[in-house]
């Protein structure tokens, strides 16, 4: 049986469809990869979840261990705060160094995320042999290098029951930084 492993960008996913009022039932998303994938005569022996940890926010350390619960390993990564008041977040290295060494034990990695970073990675695990996917949040916010470099693509939003409206809580205003913010750093 041939053997999958699925990464997620937390990040990237949470502020993509936080900014049009909507977030990803990952519970949602593991059941309908397991079972895509149980249709195709493989296996989802992995799936890996990539959050960065702002300090004191419940509602993310919520989502942490909840994504454990559902059968996740989730890497969790302080986010640094600079000197100028801006916020460190990224966690493609972390991601790109998990990828690599889960690759040569799987047929097939999924990647789910919209951020363009990946196309090397992308690039090299093709070279290697083994076929990418990638579940990209929605239309307009992939990167389209990264929807040319893989396999196999699809966007989250058509895929039925993962995503729901966010449901805001008292305090839970987003201080996590844009993508832009990112970026800048």
């Amino acid at each position: 049986m041939n053997k999958v492993a699925m990464f997620i960008d937390v990040q990237n996913v949470h502020i993509t469809f936080e900014r049009i009022g909507q977030e990803v039932r990952y519970d949602v998303l593991l059941k309908v990869v397991e079972e895509q994938y149980k249709r195709r005569g493989k296996e989802l022996i992995k799936a890996i979840a990539f959050v960065p940890l702002f300090q004191g926010d419940e509602r993310r350390e919520r989502l942490i261990n909840a994504l454990s619960f559902m059968g996740y390993r989730v890497v969790a990564k302080p986010v640094k705060k600079l000197a100028d008041g801006s916020v460190k977040v990224s966690m493609d290295m972390d991601m790109a160094l998990e990828i690599l060494s889960v690759a040569e034990y799987v047929d097939e990695v999924i990647l789910v995320t919209g951020d363009s970073d990946f196309v090397p990675i992308v690039d090299y695990l093709s070279r290697k042999g083994k076929k990418v996917r990638v579940i990209g949040t929605r239309k307009g916010a992939v990167g389209i290098e990264l929807i040319r470099a893989c396999d196999e693509y699809n966007n989250m939003d058509e895929m039925e029951g993962v995503l729901m409206p966010f449901r805001y809580s008292e305090g839970s205003e987003s201080e996590y930084p844009s993508e832009s913010q990112e970026e800048s750093i």
